[in-house]
C-alpha cells in the first residue's frame, strides 16, 4: 500500500503521509518512502525546488506507530528502538540540511515524532484547529527525533523545557505567538497556503536560499566573528552568480526578478 503521496506542481513537491487508519503514524515504511522521495527531488528528476510536507485525512502525523514496536522484552524494545533510529535520525538530519526549503503544512494534530518531523522543516503553517503535542513523557519516553534541539531554538529554552516536561497541547494561536508557526490558516486552506509559500521559494534564487538556510543553521554554534566570516564567504559566492545581477536590475527597473540559478 502506498503510504506516501508524492506530487510536483510548478516546482513545488508535496509529500503527503497517507496512513489514515493509524492517524498518519509513521513507521519504517513511511520513513523509507520519504527518503526515496527526497532522493528523487535531490537528483532533480522531479523538477522541484521547494517541498511541502503534510498528512492526509485532517491529521499531520500522530507520531511513531506504536503498533510496530515490540514491547515484550527489554531486548525487543532496544532492537525496535535501534531499527527506528537507524532510519529516523538520518531523515531529520536530511530534512534540516536539505538542498531545497521545506514547509510543513500542519493540517491537524502533530504529536510526538510528528511534532519532531514538523520542526525539521524551515517554515510551519498550521490550521486553526490543529495542534502540537510533545507527548513523549506521557508515554514514559524521552523526546527524540531532534525535538529537544529544534524546539529550544524555535521557542526558547524555558517554553521548550516546560512543553517537553508537561507534554501539553500547543494550539495554533499559541504556536504562532511563540514563533513555532509562521502562519495560521483556515483548516481547509493549510496545504494551499503552504504551497503558495513553496511557490514563492521555488521562484526565488535557489542558491541564495540554500546559503541563507545554511547560515541560519550555523548561527547558534558560531561566535559573531565566525558568523561574519561565514556570511562574507557566502556573499562572495553569491556575487559570482547571474541572480545577483538580475535581482539588482529588477529593483532599479521596478519589476519582479526572474531568477535562473536553480
Amino acid at each position: 500500500m502506498n503510504t506516501l503521496e508524492f506530487t510536483v506542481t510548478d516546482g513545488v513537491a508535496t509529500l503527503c503521509i497517507r496512513r489514515e487508519a493509524v492517524s498518519n503514524a509513521i513507521d519504517i515504511t513511511v520513513i523509507r518512502a520519504l527518503h526515496a522521495a527526497l532522493d528523487q527531488i535531490q537528483k532533480g528528476e522531479a523538477g522541484a525546488r521547494a517541498i511541502v510536507l503534510t498528512g492526509s485525512g485532517g491529521v499531520f502525523c500522530s507520531g511513531l506507530d506504536l503498533h510496530s514496536v515490540d514491547l515484550t522484552t527489554q531486548q525487543a524494545r532496544q532492537r525496535a528502538h535501534f531499527e527506528m533510529r537507524r532510519f529516523m535520525d538520518p531523515l531529520i538530519l536530511r530534512l534540516s540540511a536539505f538542498r531545497f526549503p521545506i514547509i510543513a503544512a500542519v493540517n491537524g494534530a502533530a504529536i510526538g515524532a510528528g511534532m519532531s518531523l514538523a520542526l525539521a522543516s524551515d517554515i510551519i503553517v498550521v490550521g486553526e484547529s490543529a495542534y502540537f503535542c510533545p507527548s513523549f513523557a506521557r508515554l514514559g519516553l524521552v523526546p527524540d527525533a531532534g525535538i529537544t534541539f529544534h524546539l529550544a531554538r524555535c521557542v526558547g529554552a524555558s517554553r521548550s523545557l516546560s512543553s517537553l516536561l508537561l507534554a501539553e497541547k500547543i494550539d495554533a494561536v499559541t504556536a504562532q505567538q511563540w514563533g513555532l508557526a509562521y502562519a495560521v490558516a483556515p483548516d481547509g486552506e493549510v496545504v494551499r497556503r503552504a504551497q503558495q509559500i513553496g511557490q514563492t521559494l521555488a521562484n526565488g534564487p535557489t542558491a541564495v536560499i540554500a546559503q541563507i538556510r545554511a547560515l541560519h543553521a550555523q548561527t547558534f554554534d558560531h561566535t559573531l566573528e565566525q558568523q561574519l566570516r561565514a556570511e562574507r564567504s557566502a556573499q562572495e559566492m553569491t556575487l559570482e552568480t547571474h541572480d545577483c545581477v538580475e535581482g539588482v536590475r529588477a529593483f532599479f527597473e521596478k519589476r519582479e526578478p526572474h531568477f535562473s540559478e536553480h
